[in-house]
């Protein structure tokens, strides 16, 4: 596999672009400054020059570049009156005293005059030939032109020192500017990723617990700071369900072998007994009928332990549905009243002619009502009375099943809906299986509803929201 090279740091990146950035923003000035001129000259920088616009013979160059800012050129003869005019004259006079040709060629930009002087400045000429001397005045706004004197220092000893002087200067200038951005950036971007990198690297050896980011920076450092610290409490959170779930599934496969292992002992043992020809001829009825129960115990615990898995199956989907609401609990009913009857439990049912419909699967559905009842025939020992309600509230369906018995322990209600665990204190047979609110909270929660216990008005009291 071909080794890739090693990245340059963001920090090393950063002043190196920043040092890029200062050295093409002099190029690009001086360029820009260039694209002006040349702009303005019309191609031609030399072009710009007013005493080169007219050359040794009198001949007139290129104008577009004096036209262009406000400029014309006069041809004077040697009395300074006007012979030609190049261009687009823009004042009046058509001749001049000596005096008033001194004016032009003042470079004082306020200049206190009555001639056009004050607004125009002058650039002369002169042209020599055989038989007369003329003069060629170029004019152009004072504001549009100025005129500066330059030195060049590379023509004397103490010029090229002082040039060498000022150049070393600048340079230090720029090294200490680079340096002091360089620690500027340190200390805005190199703590920070310092920090960032640090957080990653204890998850990454201690895992994510307790480990968060606490630093202030720019806003875009702050936003990956907030992120991160959201990423381990949710990676923490995680990793609590996992233990939780692995907790729960543990003591649910203890839960169920010890559930099962009651009924199978006692069958064997009967068995046992039954094939050593122990048991006597009037006592064979009963014996069987023992096996028979622990038998069909042990169907009940695996059926429902298979309906748990399967609703617990994310793929396993319920086949929905419209179902009146009112009739199938009505017809769930009628299957306890009875049973309850005979433990001296009255029913009080509470449901609407007026049908309530919902989208439920007909199978699974009928169990959650079912093992409410169920529950009330199990664990009602002190109340004589059991109330059914089907009710629409806001466009929701909800069915309430409460009792008057005694109320389901505090330590119980935080665990009550997982799987095996029972209303009564002791481990016993006779609680039932323990999975009935697991699987009717598994039901309806595919429904996309919930199952609430409250203990109101001294009643135990189940609430279904679909």
């Amino acid at each position: 596999m071909r080794k890739r090279n090693k990245s340059g740091s963001v920090f090393r990146q950063m002043v190196g672009s920043y040092v890029l950035f200062a050295i093409f923003l002099v190029i690009g000035l001086y360029v820009c400054m260039f694209g002006i001129l040349i702009g303005i000259g019309g191609g031609s920088i030399e072009s710009l020059a007013p005493y080169d616009m007219v050359d040794d013979s009198g001949k007139i160059q290129d104008l577009s570049a004096l036209e262009k800012n406000g400029g014309w050129i006069e041809k004077l003869d040697k009395n300074y009156r006007v012979l030609e005019v190049y261009g687009n004259k823009r004042d009046e006079p058509m001749s001049y005293t000596q005096e008033e040709i001194y004016e032009y060629l003042v470079t004082d930009k306020f200049l206190e005059t009555d001639t056009s002087a004050k607004e125009y400045r002058g650039f002369i000429k002169t042209v020599q030939n055989e038989d007369e001397t003329c003069y060629y005045l170029v004019k152009i706004g004072r504001t549009t032109l100025g005129l500066t004197y330059s030195y060049n220092a590379g023509n004397s000893e103490q010029g090229r020192r002082l040039t060498l002087g000022f150049f070393l200067l600048f340079v230090v200038f720029f090294v200490g500017n680079c340096f002091l951005m360089s620690r500027y950036l340190s200390r805005k971007i190199r703590r920070p990723l310092g920090e960032i990198t640090g957080g990653m690297e204890q998850v990454i050896k201690n895992g994510v617990d307790q480990v968060r980011l606490d630093f202030r920076a720019q806003r875009e450092f702050e936003e990956i700071r907030d992120s991160f610290n959201i990423m381990t409490e949710r990676l923490e959170a995680e990793k609590r369900e996992k233990r939780i779930s692995e907790e729960k599934k543990n003591r649910m496969l203890l839960e169920l072998s010890h559930d099962i292992k009651t009924p199978v002992a006692t069958i064997k043992s009967y068995a046992n007994a039954l094939e050593e020809g122990l048991v006597k001829s009037e006592n064979l009825k009963e014996c069987y009928r023992i096996i028979d129960k622990k038998a069909v115990r042990v169907d009940v615990l695996v059926n429902e332990m298979f309906l748990l898995l399967k609703l617990d199956n994310p793929e396993y989907e319920l086949e929905l549905k419209q179902t009146d609401l009112c009739e199938l609990v009505r017809s769930a009913c009628t299957g306890y009243y009875e049973e309850l009857e005979d433990k001296g439990i009255e029913m009080h049912i509470d449901i609407p002619e007026t049908p309530i419909r919902a989208d439920v699967d007909l199978k699974e559905f009928p169990r959650v009502i079912e093992n409410l009842l169920g529950n009330i025939g199990k664990y009602n020992q002190t109340g004589r009375g059991a109330w059914i309600t089907v009710r629409e509230v806001e466009g929701k369906a909800e069915i309430i099943v409460q009792d008057d018995g005694e109320a389901v322990a505090e330590e119980i209600r935080q665990i009550m809906f997982d799987p095996f665990v029972r209303g009564d204190k002791a481990r016993t047979s006779k609680g039932g299986t323990g999975l009935g609110l697991a699987i009717a909270r598994k039901i309806v929660g595919k429904l996309g509803g919930t199952i609430e216990y409250a203990y109101e008005a001294e009643k135990n009291q189940f609430k279904i929201t679909l």
